[in-house]
């Protein structure tokens, strides 16, 4: 980032997010006197990775459903085979 617009930054500067085109943004920090300094120009960046942690945590979700559902069933096994051998 340009040094002007770091310091505009660190001295408590309003900072705006502006969004360009062909999935460009560029960030501007206005100072306390109204100056403008502009950032560098980036590029947006996919949310694959966002996408890949929400598939992640569904599939451990459905894990951990999966292992109640199990734990469930032998609990009720039990009480069956309790019922049948004990009384």
């Amino acid at each position: 980032m340009p040094e002007d617009f770091m310091n505009c930054v660190k001295n408590g500067g309003r900072v705006v997010t502006k969004n360009l085109k062909d999935d460009k943004y560029i960030k501007i920090c206005y100072d306390k006197d109204g100056n403008s300094y502009s950032g560098e120009v980036k590029k947006k960046q996919k949310q694959t990775a966002n996408n890949n942690f929400n598939k992640e945590r569904s599939q451990q979700q459905k894990h951990i459903d999966d292992s109640k559902n199990i734990a469930k069933k032998l609990l009720e096994l039990r009480d069956i085979m309790h019922e049948k051998y004990h009384n």
